[in-house]
């Protein structure tokens, strides 16, 4: 993977022996810190180009001092009407570059992991993707980008979810592959597929999903993300 990326860090990170962050950060082209993100982004020995949220879980000192090396600081009131993750999201939607990767986000209490999902799953239009230590997630949208192709190798666990909504899938290259199947919301039909050959796709006819990619015992590569191509 080249530098052209940007890359939102959250407050809500993993325990990560691996150095999966550390290494998200240090190849990132443009690295933007949600709130108390900006402290994953310093462990890693990079200071972000753009801090923004309310800071209500950031060390006033780490803030100040990410200011003084040149970061920009985008302060927002505790009482809004949308979550820091929103607001760094917002942040590269005005820059544009394609893809936008969200890390370290989904930790948390199942509320914020639930909106942070949200977060993700509006972000399909930037080629957004989710790619955390333990897993990959791809949003597809039957408008904006209603598929993707991936490289997972025989025997890869691959789940397609349905979010917001029913939505008609189909997955090729699976043990089990669907076609044209519907889903309702976070229904277990799309759970734990496996991955047959070297190339597999999804495609979202209607509604919008998740497909989400375990790393499992072997990780994969961390010098690419676990797809070829977007379809749109």
């Amino acid at each position: 993977m080249d530098r052209h990326f940007t890359l939102i860090v959250g407050a809500a990170p993993v325990p990560d022996v691996s150095g999966h962050y550390a290494s998200l950060i240090g190849r990132a082209g443009f690295l933007i810190a949600a709130d108390g993100g900006l402290l994953t982004c310093l462990a890693a020995g990079r200071v972000p180009d753009v801090c923004v949220g309310d800071f209500d879980s950031t060390p006033a000192e780490a803030l100040s001092g990410a200011a003084d090396a040149g970061a920009q600081i985008r302060r927002f009131p505790a009482v809004k009407d949308v979550s820091d993750l929103d607001l760094a999201l917002d942040v590269a939607r005005e820059r544009g570059e394609r893809p936008v990767i969200i890390c370290a986000a989904f930790s948390g209490r199942v509320d914020h992991t639930l909106t942070a999902l949200g977060t993700l799953v509006s972000a399909a239009d930037l080629a957004g993707y989710a790619d955390e230590p333990g897993w990959v997630a791809i949003p597809l949208d039957e408008v904006v980008r209603p598929s993707c192709r991936l490289a997972v190798p025989s025997g890869g666990v691959v789940s397609v979810l349905a979010v917001g909504g029913p939505a008609i899938v189909s997955a090729e290259g699976f043990e089990y592959p669907l076609e044209k199947s519907s889903l309702r919301p976070l229904s277990s039909l799309g759970l734990s597929n496996v991955s047959r050959g070297c190339v597999q796709s999804v495609t979202a006819h209607a509604g919008t999903a998740l497909v989400i990619v375990n790393r499992g015992v072997g990780p994969l590569p961390l010098q690419s993300p676990p797809f070829i191509t977007d379809t749109v």
